[in-house]
């Protein structure tokens, strides 16, 4: 994982075996960096309270949180990878 800063906004790039996510850094229910969590398969779970999301989809997959977190457009281009923050994620992986 790597977190990166865009227009003051923060961002989890991860890396799983399928594809690299970019998703929002901070978990939604509260606002603790997913960056000291752990990718489980397709899923971030937050530390404090074990919610996991979709690094997909952004949505939450256990309580207690219940918003998404937001996911974005990446791609890889030779040796850089491209976030596009105003684009969001398709559902399949790059």
């Amino acid at each position: 994982m790597k977190r990166v800063e865009l227009d003051r906004h923060r961002y989890l790039i991860a890396h799983t075996e399928l594809a690299f996510y970019a998703v929002d850094e901070l978990c939604s229910h509260e606002e603790v960096s997913l960056y000291l969590g752990c990718i489980q398969g397709e899923m971030i779970k937050c530390t404090l309270h074990g919610s996991r999301f979709s690094l997909r989809t952004g949505q939450p997959m256990e309580e207690p949180a219940e918003a998404p977190i937001g996911t974005y457009a990446i791609k890889q281009v030779g040796n850089k990878l491209l976030l596009d923050p105003h684009e969001p994620a398709q559902q399949n992986p790059v």
